[in-house]
């Protein structure tokens, strides 16, 4: 598969993110999300344990088959981060993989035509995954916690 020299960088990035942040499985209830808007480009990171798979009948799933699941659901579920309609923001990317000890990595590209509206960005990992929190670095400075009671995270805050 031929990736764009656009796509690359932005991938490169994402990762470059994600290796300062190793020990989101030792956390078990909890993930760690970094995004950026860079120029018309809303760049999202999320890892999380593969424990915060939803739940279903199969007792007897290991946890790198529960990682697996876990990766192939954030891939292809839409809506888990809804940025304002007046940004007018579409899904361009979206990619999950599992990485070790049974954490996973999902990075989301979503390509704006109006950034400067993009105020917050909601999301409904909670409504999904079994997340308490997550923690959040939104680029270029801000870090916050979101919660199941408080499931966005705004933009341009100190």
């Amino acid at each position: 598969m031929n990736r764009s020299p656009r796509y690359l960088l932005i991938m490169a990035f994402l990762v470059a993110l994600g290796m300062s942040s190793q020990n989101v499985a030792a956390r078990d209830k909890s993930g760690e999300l970094f995004l950026t808007l860079k120029r018309n480009l809303l760049l999202i990171q999320l890892q999380v344990p593969g424990s915060a798979a939803p739940l279903i009948d199969n007792q007897g799933e290991s946890p790198s088959a529960k990682a697996t699941r876990l990766a192939g659901i954030l891939r292809y579920t839409q809506g888990l981060f809804q940025p304002p309609p007046e940004a007018s923001c579409m899904r361009r990317q979206a990619e999950a993989a599992v990485t070790e000890p049974s954490t996973v990595v999902a990075n989301w590209v979503f390509e704006c035509l109006h950034p400067e509206q993009m105020i917050l960005v909601q999301t409904r990992l909670f409504e999904l995954l079994q997340l308490d929190s997550i923690h959040a670095v939104v680029l270029p400075g801000s870090q916050q916690l979101v919660t199941p009671e408080q499931p966005f995270l705004t933009l341009g805050e100190d």
